[in-house]
């Protein structure tokens, strides 16, 4: 029915419209009609007398049929509009491109929120990672000595693939706030999410929104369809976390591309960004735990090296990591072989020399020459996600593959691509 503004026809503000008139948000249908007020009138009876109390109407409410609705982006993020999932009105918002767990769609909470107020906040989200992550409404403020403050409003579990109602319907805004910007967020991840029906109410208020329901199209998971007859390089990453190793994830996933990182346990300083390659399709594997000479070391420190860093990638991506192992300094012998039995390992048929200041054109060069000299096609690369030079190359050489007709993959899709094993005790160079 035609009951948001009427003479408009009928939209999907309409659809809002009837919410709101069943949460008593307004008195009367049409919308147009009701004149907008912002109060409600109730009756309240006490033993004596009868009479009349007005209280303030709040109403921030959004869904994303045709924009973002006053979210802005936290952090990296990045807000789009999304056709195919959505849990009303036939939008949602994506955020993707998180590049650490507070990142995500953020508002402004309204003047007519007041701080030592009491309302009712809720939102639809939904997550499609593969695996259940935990979600949370947050409020950003600042106190009254102006320090910034964070307070979790409500919080849930979303399965996978699955709407979810995240909502508190009696949250008060701490005394003396100011500045209050509410976000959602994924707490343990930096996977993408998807947002609807966003709700900020009067104390009470319940939403419509029912878990389990809604709609989830098609969702396209991060990862690079290998094409067997095309050429493919393995260009592969050591050491830890970086600024420079965001760079390189989202120069390669830009591309549709994948590649393999190696981690050293001990070097992880920002575990959310081995999260951001796994969620982008990147190979996770192990690079030891203290990045030692395995070959000055016994069969059993050998053996732990690898599997404190093995139960280290698995604790931060929740899965099994690869069983990859790149050797530290590429050294090797007859005990770590033996120790090592299950354990495929990798050096590199093409060392970029990034670790001994190569600059960026000397490492663009050295692989566009193996490209052309028919050495790059199954050959694995090594490079360390630590320096600026590598990832400006890779800026410069994911979209030149793609130009050329060639594939960066991880080592375990070229591979597979080309029908060969990766075998525990054994050190490879190339497919």
């Amino acid at each position: 029915a035609d009951v948001y503004n009427v003479g408009d026809g009928v939209t999907n503000s309409d659809a809002l419209s009837i919410q709101k008139y069943m949460l008593n948000l307004i008195s009367k249908l049409p919308e147009s009609f009701s004149g907008n007020s912002s109060t409600k009138t109730t009756t309240k009876t006490t033993t004596t007398t009868t009479g009349t109390t007005t209280v303030p109407s709040v109403n921030l409410s959004a869904s994303f049929s045709s924009g973002v609705n006053g979210f802005e982006s936290r952090g990296s993020a990045s807000l789009d509009l999304e056709k195919d999932s959505y849990y009303s009105a036939g939008g949602s918002l994506k955020v993707s491109g998180r590049g650490d767990t507070w990142q995500g769609a953020a508002i402004s909470l309204p003047s007519d929120i007041k701080a030592g107020g009491t309302y009712s906040f809720s939102a639809a989200v939904m997550q499609a990672s593969g695996s259940a992550q935990d979600a949370q409404i947050t409020l950003q403020y600042n106190d009254s000595t102006g320090t910034e403050c964070y307070e979790a409003i409500a919080s849930a579990s979303l399965a996978n693939k699955t709407w979810t109602k995240l909502e508190n319907t009696a949250f008060t805004i701490p005394a003396g706030a100011t500045d209050l910007l509410m976000y959602v967020e994924l707490t343990g991840s930096t996977a993408d999410y998807y947002l609807d029906d966003v709700l900020v109410s009067n104390e009470g208020t319940k939403s419509s929104v029912v878990t389990g329901q809604g709609v989830v199209g098609e969702i396209k998971t991060p990862e690079i369809d290998v094409d067997p007859s095309k050429p493919m390089i393995a260009i592969s990453f050591d050491d830890g976390t970086d600024a420079n190793g965001k760079r390189i994830i989202d120069a390669l996933a830009k591309e549709g591309f994948t590649a393999t990182f190696f981690y050293v346990g001990n070097w992880i300083d920002d575990e959310s960004q081995v999260r951001y390659a796994h969620e982008k399709g990147m190979e996770i594997a192990n690079h030891t735990t203290t990045h030692p000479y395995l070959t000055q070391k016994s069969a059993s420190e050998i053996r732990s090296e690898y599997d404190q860093c093995y139960n280290k990638l698995k604790s931060i991506i929740g899965t099994e990591p690869s069983k990859l192992l790149r050797l530290p300094y590429l050294a090797s012998n007859s005990t770590v072989t033996s120790t090592l039995y299950d354990v495929p390992m990798i050096t590199c048929a093409i060392d970029t020399e990034d670790w001994n200041n190569a600059s960026k054109d000397q490492i663009v060069n050295k692989v566009k020459q193996a490209m052309s000299n028919g050495t790059g096609d199954g050959a694995i690369v090594l490079c360390h996600e630590t320096y600026s030079t590598t990832a400006a190359a890779i800026e410069e050489l994911a979209p030149y593959c793609k130009a050329q007709g060639w594939q960066i993959v991880s080592i375990s899709e070229m591979f597979a691509a080309k029908g060969k094993s990766l075998n525990g005790g054994q050190i490879y160079t190339r497919a």
